[in-house]
């Protein structure tokens, strides 16, 4: 791993600053847009702006590729189309009849705002739609997270498809409806020196947050009290989480168990208990970009013989890992680096557990949850080798004996190496138990 000074990140925040704090400049967002044309050729990228604007969210929150290829972080009700064949951008804007709160009005103005070719009124984009299905152009959206009907009532082929999507498809029914995929991710995946300072900023932030929410933790505590510490920091230095944090104690922490926290009234909230393990994952947002980190913390403040073991080998792939990221690597290569390293303490290894671990783990098939993901405005997926300018996070999630094993920190990809953008926190049992133990 290539750890970088903060002195010189310090020196590319000042050069980004220079030119601009926040957000991308006219020139930026139109040459993002020209990606986005030529990513999606063969028809039209349709984006709508995030409708969600709930009275007791912690604020609205812009849907990241249509805050990428517009610059506008306030737009509920608005739809952007990049026609692929043309190259032209259009957005259409809610009129005020339909109590449309976008930051920018149709009119020659906005348009020379954001660099758009057009800003027309929404009711346009029928005619719109219309010219560009008759020239046979596909029509690409990004789809829901969550399915929300079953596919006998579902108006698209893809019963992932967004509302608006299928309203569309049921006025033009002729026409392709595609999800966008992975494309879209590999759009924004390398970040410009403007999106590094304001990752820059989350990445440390979260660090931050994760320091408040370690030392949170002991036993008796709450799992909602170890969170609320880690939000406390996100919105005293910076502009909230990237997503609600995780502290999932014991048979919680064991994956698939933490996603159900997403459905669940309580956020699986229970208390700690001394001789768990918490899996403990947060992020801070600065800007629209997001932070995301984490280890795995003993309720106790300290490992047991065989968890030590166990986390200590882990450590070690996990570095050997880090030190191999670099432009061109795979995550296929990455696995290859994880499993030798696992392999190379089979030998040493003393423990029954341990030597269990190591066995399990050098299999893929075994460890489903092994990743790596983009880290930008969204975690995404990462199609294809690594680039130079892409923020990643590395995250190998496993579980041995009951207990879940996880590891996560953003890194800057460049040619030759990586820079780790949430330094200073502890890795090996040992510093973990020793970080534990200082007083705030």
């Amino acid at each position: 791993m290539r750890t970088t000074s903060w002195r010189l990140l310090a020196i590319l925040a000042a050069l980004v600053a220079a030119r601009q704090l926040c957000g991308a400049d006219v020139k930026e967002l139109k040459e993002r847009r020209q990606r986005a044309a030529t990513a999606f050729s063969d028809g039209v990228l349709l984006l709508h702006s995030a409708t969600t604007t709930g009275f007791v969210s912690d604020g609205y929150r812009e849907e990241a590729a249509f805050y990428y290829l517009t610059g506008l972080e306030n737009s509920p009700g608005t739809v952007l189309a990049v026609v692929g064949k043309s190259g032209e951008s259009w957005l259409f804007v809610a009129s005020a009849e339909s109590k449309g709160s976008a930051e920018t009005k149709p009119g020659d103005e906005a348009e020379r705002k954001v660099g758009l070719d057009h800003v027309v009124d929404w009711k346009e984009m029928q005619g719109f739609l219309k010219e560009q299905m008759k020239a046979g152009a596909k029509i690409y959206y990004k789809p829901e997270a969550a399915i929300m009907l079953p596919e006998n009532l579902s108006a698209t082929k893809n019963n992932h498809a967004p509302g608006w999507i299928q309203v569309l498809q049921k006025n033009f029914p002729a026409a392709e409806f595609l999800p966008a995929g992975v494309r879209l991710y590999t759009l924004i995946a390398v970040e410009s020196g403007t999106e590094q300072h304001d990752s820059t900023i989350a990445a440390r932030a979260t660090v931050n947050a994760f320091i408040a929410g370690a030392r949170a933790i002991h036993p008796g505590v709450s799992q909602r009290e170890v969170e609320l510490a880690v939000v406390d920091v996100c919105w005293k230095e910076a502009r909230g989480v990237s997503f609600w944090p995780w502290a999932m104690a014991g048979a919680n922490s064991v994956f698939p168990k933490p996603f159900e926290s997403e459905s669940r009234y309580d956020h699986l909230d229970s208390r700690m208990e001394s001789g768990d393990l918490v899996r403990l994952d947060v992020g801070c947002e600065w800007q629209h970009y997001q932070g995301d980190l984490g280890r795995t913390i003993p309720v106790s403040g300290h490992f047991s013989d065989e968890q030590r073991e166990v986390w200590n080998i882990f450590v070690a792939a996990y570095q050997s890992v880090g030190r191999g990221l670099k432009e061109g690597l795979t995550e296929s290569d990455a696995f290859e680096i994880w499993k030798k390293e696992l392999l190379r303490h089979r030998e040493s290894a003393k423990s029954p557990l341990a030597q269990r671990a190591i066995e399990t783990w050098s299999e893929r098939k075994n460890v489903p949850y092994w990743q790596m993901h983009m880290m930008n405005l969204d975690a995404g997926f990462i199609e294809g080798p690594l680039r130079a300018g892409m923020v990643i996070d590395f995250e190998p999630i496993a579980s041995i004996g009951g207990q879940g094993y996880y590891l996560e920190d953003m890194y800057l990809i460049g040619k030759d190496g990586a820079t780790v953008m949430t330094s200073g926190l502890p890795y090996t049992a040992e510093e973990i138990e020793a970080f534990l133990a200082q007083k705030p």
